[in-house]
């Protein structure tokens, strides 16, 4: 699938290189707004400065499942904005629900995502 626009920023996720993972919001992959609110969530999580690090997130992560949440995302609501623009210029199927807990929050199921793992399969 070609993506007009890889390299628009659509969020941002902490990696936490202690644990070898993205954070979470339950199970899906966590996208925050800016750096700021991303730095947020890393202090809530406990995850240390000095062991994680904060990636920008565009549609080609998402749709490699940069966190291998099968194809599952929670977006704060700037971010599921500009996601949600991207994904209809590049034709990417995905439903969003509110997140039962804090309604600004969408969990985004992506169509087609691959983790890296199918990727190297089929080379």
């Amino acid at each position: 699938m070609m993506h007009e626009e890889p390299s628009t920023v659509i969020g941002f996720s902490v990696f936490d290189s202690v644990e070898d993972v993205y954070g979470y919001n339950e199970n899906a992959c966590f996208v925050a707004d800016s750096v700021e609110s991303a730095e947020v969530f890393r202090e809530n999580c406990g995850t240390s400065r000095s062991g994680s690090r904060i990636d920008p997130v565009t549609l080609v992560e998402i749709m490699s499942d940069y966190g291998t949440s099968n194809g599952e995302f929670a977006m704060e609501p700037a971010a599921f904005h500009r996601f949600r623009a991207v994904a209809d210029a590049n034709g990417v199927r995905f439903r969003a629900t509110p997140f039962d807990m804090d309604d600004s929050l969408m969990v985004v199921e992506v169509e087609g995502t691959r983790s890296p793992d199918e990727a190297a399969d089929e080379t």
